[in-house]
């Protein structure tokens, strides 16, 4: 990615460079241009001071073939000067550097040649014009040109003075004009040199600034691609925390924030392996990761509103090049509803099973303690056997006990067949209330009743009955005597709520994590199915179950989906997975992955 966004800038800084280039070929020649322009101006004056603007036919007659040669030549000349004019301001490539700085060389040395010509010895030293070639030539294309225009120009001058001088041979000639003929080497050499060292460093000064833009393109695809990932961190939808060595806090990502509440300045510089409760758990940890070695795992974990949530974790030491270990990577995910719905669904497998069993041997049980029943009943009723009639009883009423416990072990049988009818809970809960009122004051325990008015639902009556009788019983076993129990019913957005609240001492988290679960009871004489049969009826009702408790009692919650309970007719299917859901518990649980 960094180097595609390299190459796609290099482009434009090799576009910038091509412009700034153009912009100086093109202030080159209009300086070369306003050059050529006195160089005419030159030859005027020449020709003025040489007595030679005003000439006649016999002088300089127009049909001469060495003047229509010459004029034809500077016509020429004129024209591709004004051809590479034009084509060097376009946009189109069409003629070379090289080209154009030949026509510009070209041009101010026929002007000159001619003023030298024209002007003659009308003027003292004309043929120092000739230095005006060599150094437009070096001062063009370098000390090369400069030289070999030197020449040219030289050789001109002993030309131009051969033809002029009488009795003065070349060596003469040469001997004669031989400071001119240095300066114009002097000159080719020295503006070409210059002209060399300016071009040097102008290729110096391109190469560092295509350098300097590269470097700035980099700069800028590292800022960008720093910018992409610490957003895709920020943004990232797991928990993402970065400490260092010793585990104090340099980083939480906003997941982290929204999960626990915990603000950044809250948590930067704390140690995460600071934790009293589970010293020697994050011991192990801390020795694994600072050896190199990732470490995965799950932990139970606070937020800052004292709620509890597990997440998956995974801690990974990075190095930096020299391969010490530098920061800690802790990377997590919230697992809380992940791990409550694999609670919840291995709890209605135990119910499931549970029933299922009981469905299987409840006829083969059943049988037998009909008959048996039956034959006290029938002993009872003998004067033979009246002193017996006691026991008799006894054991008739532990064969019901029995049965009724069959009943409860069926009514956890998932795929039990249930007769619903649209009816309202509030009206069922009206009239088994009184009945829960007379038990509640056997035992010096008050029932209240807030009930508000609800939507009607799709019930199975007798299982609801069942329901609102099991968690008011058990409302009322957990409060001493004196003690209020409240049932409510509301409506609460999408739902319609049913209530049962007590005043007794609260559910332990052992005791809270274990609830529901068939068997398990902490009554002296229970057996343990009270909790389980209302899941299991919470289920077929697609309806769920919440348990909030503290010191001060305890509230369950049963809360029917309106929508769902309407419009469903076949609610004995497949359970709900979220029917259990537990708001409290404390410390911190380690599972090794």
């Amino acid at each position: 990615m960094l180097n595609k966004f390299v190459h796609k800038h290099q482009g434009v800084t090799q576009l910038i460079l091509e412009n700034k280039i153009a912009e100086r070929q093109k202030e080159l020649f209009e300086h070369m241009a306003i050059t050529h322009f006195m160089c005419f101006i030159v030859l005027f004056i020449s020709l003025v001071l040489g007595n030679k603007i005003f000439f006649n036919v016999i002088t300089y007659p127009l049909m001469y073939p060495h003047f229509i040669a010459l004029l034809t030549l500077i016509v020429l000349c004129l024209l591709f000067f004004q051809r590479i004019t034009k084509h060097s301001y376009s946009t189109e490539p069409k003629i070379s550097t090289i080209q154009i700085g030949f026509a510009y060389i070209v041009l101010p040395l026929i002007i000159t040649i001619l003023t030298v010509i024209v002007t003659g010895n009308s003027l003292n030293s004309v043929e120092y014009l000739l230095l005006l070639p060599t150094l437009i030539a070096a001062s063009m294309l370098g000390k090369k040109t400069g030289i070999l225009m030197s020449c040219f120009c030289s050789i001109l001058v002993l030309c131009f003075k051969y033809q002029t001088t009488d009795g003065l041979s070349l060596v003469q000639l040469f001997e004669s004009n031989l400071v001119l003929i240095s300066m114009m080497f002097i000159t080719g050499w020295f503006v070409g040199g210059l002209t060399n060292l300016e071009n040097r460093h102008r290729e110096q000064l391109r190469a560092s600034i295509s350098s300097f833009h590269t470097e700035i393109m980099q700069h800028k695809a590292v800022e960008e691609q720093l910018s992409m990932l610490s957003q895709a961190v920020e943004q990232s939808p797991t928990l993402i925390m970065i400490t260092d060595t010793n585990g104090l806090i340099n980083y939480i990502n906003q997941k982290y924030t929204s999960i626990t509440g915990y603000l950044p300045e809250e948590v930067y510089g704390k140690n995460i392996w600071a934790r009293s409760d589970q010293s020697e758990a994050c011991t192990a940890i801390y020795h694994t990761v600072n050896s190199g070695k990732a470490w995965h795992g799950e932990i139970r974990n606070k937020k800052k509103n004292g709620e509890y949530y597990w997440e998956r974790v995974a801690i990974t030491p990075f190095s930096n090049k020299k391969g010490e270990i530098t920061h800690l990577l802790r990377v997590s995910e919230d697992i809380t509803e992940s791990k409550r719905i694999e609670k919840e669904m291995a709890r209605l497998d135990q119910l499931n099973l549970v029933g299922e069993m009981a469905a299987g041997i409840a006829h083969e049980i059943r049988n037998p303690m009909t008959s048996v029943r039956g034959f006290l009943q029938l002993l009872g009723d003998k004067e033979e056997c009246s002193q017996y009639k006691t026991y008799f009883e006894l054991m008739i009423s532990e064969l019901d006990r029995a049965n009724s416990i069959i009943t409860e072990f069926l009514d956890l049988a998932r795929n039990k067949a249930m007769h619903l009818e649209k009816q309202n809970l509030v009206t069922i809960i009206r009239v088994l209330l009184p009945l829960l009122q007379a038990d509640g004051i056997k035992t010096d325990k008050y029932i209240q009743a807030d009930l508000e008015e609800v939507p009607d639902l799709l019930l199975d009556e007798n299982e609801i009955r069942q329901l609102i009788l099991n968690l008011v019983h058990n409302g009322l076993e957990a409060m001493p005597p004196g003690g209020n129990l409240i049932i409510r019913t509301y409506t609460e957005g999408n739902e319609v709520v049913f209530s049962v609240q007590d005043e007794g001492k609260g559910i332990s988290t052992d005791v809270l994590e274990k609830i529901g679960t068939p068997f398990f009871t902490t009554k002296d004489n229970g057996i343990g199915l009270g909790l389980a049969v209302c899941y299991s009826i919470a289920t077929r009702h697609k309806a769920t179950i919440s348990v909030d408790t503290g010191p001060g009692g305890s509230i369950f919650f049963v809360r029917f989906k309106i929508d769902s309970n309407s419009d469903n007719n076949n609610l004995e299917n497949t359970p709900e997975p979220d029917s259990l859901i537990f708001q409290t518990g404390s410390g911190l649980i380690i599972k090794r992955g």
